[in-house]
């Protein structure tokens, strides 16, 4: 009797422990669920990928290297000649973002710095005007790579902002990065990048051009007095 007594009063315990314990999670469902599926009313950048190609040689084929030999053979696809895959070679930023306001124009802009662009910042834009068919995610990639990149180094550190409408949503930003109004860069846009192509090629000569040996200049001295001293000759002779 004292065991069945104990066994029925435990069972009742328990019927109650899970009663409250079911109301407790209703009521915190009740009041998570409305913030969770509330609708996002702006745009925002959901991640930035910096995946480089720096080789064109095949990647192991082992499990811990798929993801690095996915994306080279992506990158390298339709590239036959050795010259087309070199010219491959180079940064590659992925940027996602959720697109909360497909009634919108929406624009990409991406400030970077590369080795050897000195202070100039860098812009490069991916804009889209038309009218998308409804909320969702998006991606694109910025590709740096060619005889730009291989003229201007790597990219060292960037910045991309996210727009829609004409007003800005979302920023996301390197660690390295650092914003042109506090160091006094100057931002060119990528469509006016040969002009910093010839910037950077003309300080590369002006630094060969320093690193030469000099002419000795005591060398030139004394051969100056005998060039007059052979000039002067014939006015003697007559």
């Amino acid at each position: 009797m004292n065991t069945f007594f104990v066994d029925k009063w435990s069972v009742v315990l328990l019927n109650i422990f899970m009663r409250s314990f079911s109301s407790f999670i209703l009521a915190t469902a009740c009041m998570l669920v409305p913030v969770a599926c509330r609708s996002v009313k702006h745009s925002y950048i959901t991640g930035v990928a910096d995946v480089p190609l720096k080789t064109t040689e095949s990647v192991s084929t082992s499990w811990e290297t798929s993801p690095l030999r996915a994306n080279t053979r992506y990158l390298l696809h339709g590239a036959n000649t050795n010259k087309e895959r070199v010219a491959r070679l180079g940064d590659y930023y992925y940027v996602r973002w959720f697109d909360a306001e497909p009634d919108k124009p929406m624009k990409l802009v991406m400030f970077y710095t590369q080795a050897r662009t000195g202070s100039t910042v860098l812009t490069s834009e991916y804009v889209v005007n038309e009218p998308r068919e409804s909320k969702g995610n998006h991606m694109y990639r910025f590709a740096f790579n060619g005889d730009v990149r291989r003229q201007l180094g790597d990219v060292l550190s960037w910045r991309v902002d996210l727009y829609a409408g004409g007003l800005l949503r979302d920023s996301r930003k390197s660690y390295l990065w650092q914003e042109p109004s506090v160091t006094g860069a100057q931002v060119v846009p990528a469509s006016k990048v040969d002009s910093v192509v010839k910037a950077a090629l003309e300080e590369k000569k002006q630094v060969a051009l320093s690193k030469l040996p000099q002419p000795d200049k005591t060398e030139s001295e004394t051969k100056q007095p005998e060039e007059n001293t052979q000039a002067a000759a014939p006015g003697q002779q007559n």
